[in-house]
């Protein structure tokens, strides 16, 4: 009984901790923009409840939008990866023949490519912005997704039951969707959560190094950027942004690892 009571804690705690920090601007208790120069590096107050940074500016109203930008991001490209990715890969996982083995050759050679190639490659066509972010990371992912989904599908494939399913008659599209599916789901979605850990470290950290979403926008690798040349006046403007990119990161690691348990 206790055993079933934390693997569901396992996974709606790191689920509701998600949706907070996504759903966190609603809260927000000053304009993340606006700047007061005579309120710089103000302590914790009730105005202020993490105080400010720099430039006057709420550190709290300011981490939460940049979890709205960052996890929305994340969530959208996940989505993305997650429906292409794995409706392409049973797709290939059947081509076969010449067209099996060249699909297979593309997506060793394509996904070999790591993904910060990809986005310095697109800010170069279309220039930083939050399109360019959720373009580079989901074709570097998708490629990816469409991997792992082949590689499992043909695995099932050779298997007793999908033999056995192809000779009742039922047609590949139905052992596809029906019976093998529905086996390789929980390693598609552990896959998808550990990839949801890399896009909130690849967004922050191509922030922090300068290849920014845009002037205006707030996420939490500019925060760490802005907050890095005032360490030693205000170290707490480091360490926040700092923590929510490590609770983030570990949700989605807590819900990929507790998606397999088959005896959940």
């Amino acid at each position: 009984m206790m055993k079933k009571i934390g693997q569901v804690a396992g996974i709606i705690l790191p689920i509701l901790i998600l949706i907070c920090l996504a759903c966190g601007f609603l809260l927000e208790p000053n304009n993340p923009n606006k700047t007061h120069i005579v309120e710089k590096y103000a302590g914790p107050s009730e105005t202020y409840p993490l105080g400010t940074d720099a430039l006057g500016r709420c550190e709290l109203s300011r981490l939460l939008e940049g979890g709205r930008t960052t996890l929305g991001i994340v969530l959208l490209g996940a989505c993305i990866v997650f429906v292409l990715g794995v409706a392409l890969g049973l797709l290939f996982a059947r081509t076969g023949g010449r067209t099996g083995v060249l699909s297979d050759s593309i997506l060793n050679a394509v996904t070999a490519i790591p993904p910060l190639a990809y986005l310095i490659i697109m800010i170069g066509i279309w220039g930083n912005s939050i399109p360019t972010m959720i373009v580079a990371l989901t074709v570097s992912l998708i490629l990816r997704m469409i991997k792992l989904a082949m590689t499992l599908t043909e695995e099932e494939y050779g298997k007793a039951y999908a033999r056995c399913a192809f000779a009742s008659g039922a047609s590949h599209f139905r052992i596809l969707t029906v019976h093998i599916l529905p086996v390789i789901l929980p390693q598609l979605v552990q896959f998808l959560c550990l990839s949801c850990s890399d896009m909130i470290l690849a967004i922050s950290g191509f922030s922090f190094i300068g290849l920014s979403l845009g002037a205006n926008v707030i996420d939490w690798g500019a925060m760490l950027a802005d907050a890095r040349g005032t360490f030693e006046m205000r170290p707490a403007l480091l360490y926040y942004p700092i923590f929510l990119i490590f609770l983030s990161s570990l949700c989605f690691n807590l819900l990929g690892r507790h998606v397999v348990r088959r005896d959940f």
